[in-house]
Parts: C-alpha cells; sequence; structure tokens
C-alpha cells in the first residue's frame, strides 16, 4: 500500500444517480433519486423535479428549513429511510463561516450529501530524535472504524460553538486535555476528501491543528469513545500508514499531512507534488 492510495479511497465517488439538494437557489448537496422521490411527500416544503430536490421557497430563513427538513426526516426513520438521528446538529452553509442556511442532524449529512466539518488535533511531543504522535485506539464499539487507530483528538463540528471552542471541548473528553493546555493548539491547515459510503456522500473538511505537548503529559479518555493511548515516534506512525489498513480511513490523510509540514516528507519524493495536492480535493 502506497501512502497516496490512503487518499485516493477517500476520493472515490461516483455522483450516478444522484440529484443536486438545493437550498436558496444554491446548492448544498446530492441526494438519491429514490430519496428525492420520497420527499415528494411533503410537497408543500420541498420541490422535487428530475434535476434537483429543492426547499420550497416560502421557506425563507434558517429557521423554517430545518423545521421542515427534521419534519420530513422524521417520518424517514420510521420508514428506515434515513438512520436515526443524533440529536447533534450540524451547520449548512455555502461555505464555513458563511450565514447559515439550515441545520442538519449529523446522522443525515450523507444521506443528502450536505459538507461536513470537524477538528482533528495531532497531539505531539518532540523530542531529540523528531516529533511523537500520541495515537488513540477507538474503542470497539464504535459505529465507524471500531478498533481502528485515531488521532489523539477528532470530532465533528456542531451548532454554536467555534472551531477553537469544539477543539477545547473535544480534547478534554476524549484525553482529558486541561482547557490552557489545548487552548494553546495551533490551527495549521484542511484536508478535505469527497467520497461514496453505504449511507450516501460522504464530503468533509477537516480544520488540523497540532497541539505540542508536554513530555510528561499522557492523554486519558473521558467519553468512551477511545479504548487507549500510545506513543510512537511521528516516523513509525507514518509507516503504519504507508503499509497498513490500521488507521481509521480519514487519519491516514491527517498523519501525512503532519509528516509533510514537520519535514519527515521530503520534496525529492516522486509522489510529493501528488500527495500535497491530493490532501485538499476542495475549498
Amino acid at each position: 500500500m502506497a501512502l497516496y492510495d490512503h487518499i485516493a479511497a477517500c476520493n472515490t465517488h461516483d455522483l450516478t444517480g444522484r440529484i443536486p439538494f438545493l437550498a436558496a437557489g444554491t446548492q448544498i448537496g446530492w441526494v438519491s433519486e429514490s430519496l428525492a422521490e420520497r420527499m415528494t411527500r411533503w410537497e408543500h416544503n420541498f420541490d422535487v423535479s428530475a434535476d434537483s430536490l429543492s426547499f420550497n421557497e416560502s421557506l425563507k430563513d434558517t429557521e423554517s428549513r430545518s423545521q421542515a427538513l427534521a419534519e420530513a426526516g422524521a417520518a424517514l426513520v420510521v420508514r428506515q429511510a434515513l438512520p436515526r438521528n443524533r440529536k447533534e446538529l450540524c451547520p449548512v452553509s455555502v461555505s464555513f463561516g458563511a450565514p447559515s442556511l439550515l441545520r442538519i442532524d449529523r446522522a443525515w449529512l450523507q444521506a443528502f450529501g450536505v459538507t461536513s466539518y470537524g477538528v482533528h488535533v495531532n497531539g505531539y511531543v518532540e523530542t531529540p530524535e523528531g516529533p511523537e504522535l500520541w495515537i488513540g485506539v477507538r474503542a470497539k464499539n464504535r459505529e465507524v472504524a471500531p478498533g481502528k487507530l485515531d488521532n489523539m483528538v477528532a470530532g465533528g463540528q456542531p451548532v454554536g460553538l467555534s472551531l477553537m471552542e469544539n477543539v477545547i471541548k473535544e480534547a478534554a473528553e476524549e484525553a482529558s486535555v486541561p482547557e490552557d493546555l489545548a487552548g494553546k493548539a495551533i490551527p495549521v491547515g484542511t484536508v478535505s476528501y469527497m467520497m461514496n459510503t453505504k449511507g450516501g456522500i460522504r464530503r468533509d473538511m477537516l480544520f488540523v491543528f497540532d497541539l505540542r505537548l508536554p513530555a510528561d503529559f499522557e492523554p486519558v479518555n473521558a467519553d468512551g469513545e477511545i479504548s487507549g493511548f500510545v506513543r510512537w515516534p511521528a516516523r513509525q506512525a507514518l509507516r503504519v500508514v504507508e503499509e497498513t489498513d490500521e488507521f481509521k480511513f480519514n487519519v491516514n490523510l491527517v498523519i501525512i499531512d503532519f509528516a509533510i509540514r514537520h519535514g519527515l516528507l521530503q520534496p525529492d519524493r516522486p509522489d510529493y507534488g501528488r500527495l500535497v495536492r491530493g490532501l485538499r480535493a476542495w475549498g
């Protein structure tokens, strides 16, 4: 397995049988034709054609669109056409930071092909031999990638929190990082990709942070999502990425990005430019 194979796997998608999902005249996602057909039941809220699914023009604000989608979504969950909601709302906008067009439950992001945002934190210790990364081991009961290796801290971006507030929240829950230490995390860029999943289209933008940790710090999980942590030289973590499939699919990309920025991957590699470009498929 080559490093780029992980990037390619996160950017394999086919839009056949899907139509644009629009709000306020702007495309915000992709929805399957079969799901769009089911939405005709709520014709007072949605306009369905062979070319698109859109909110009715009478729904002019975030609240009305959010309520319309929640109403339809709840009924579709009963019919097993959508996964059960998580009661965790995510903002939907043309781009991150733009005015919100609606809110959608995290469980339905892929079904409607809506962009998901999240934060990933590389918790690392600087040593004379180079950086060492704290790696989380995902709990066996996780719905996505159970038992796989993960970043020290990662989580979706919910409604009502800034990125740094979310970093601090997730760092406390996942690794028991004190707020004053978590607040020192440095934003270092984004990783983005678009892929087919069983649930639909996954279109993610991950905001990546580096958090340099004291040598004596040891993360402890507090929310049950991580079964334990190991501390590896970053070169070892990169080798595991290159040779195995042990990391959660998108974490591979975050570690490749870390390796590029910290000079563990050199620009004289034949695939260097391809790796750099592939980490930001859009946005």
